[in-house]
């Protein structure tokens, strides 16, 4: 009979971007350039902060090896104009059968 051990992966990693609505198509761009599948990795909102201005949150699930090279290159390109930050998701667990 077989058996379905977890397999423990790397835990998925949040990027959120938080930035003023002009920049979402130049954040888009670059976005699509750094990560293999942005369009399904990637969420999109618009927003009308405090003091009425429009602004986007970006909010993109990415593995650790994509975390690193995409953080680095946001922050090099968009760091006086955006709000960058990580944070871990929920671990993933994925069971596989053993013969």
């Amino acid at each position: 009979m077989k058996q379905l051990i977890p397999i423990k992966r790397r835990t998925p990693v949040r990027i959120e971007i938080l930035s003023s609505a002009e920049n979402t198509s130049l954040l888009h761009n670059d976005l699509n350039d750094m990560l293999v599948d942005a369009s399904s990795c990637c969420e999109y909102l618009g927003y009308v902060d405090k003091d009425g201005s429009t602004g986007v949150k970006i909010e993109c699930i990415v593995s650790e090896e994509e975390k690193q090279n995409t953080w680095h290159q946001l922050r090099l390109k968009h760091a006086t104009d955006c709000y960058i930050s990580a944070d871990p998701t929920e671990l993933s667990i994925e069971p596989i059968l053993i013969p």
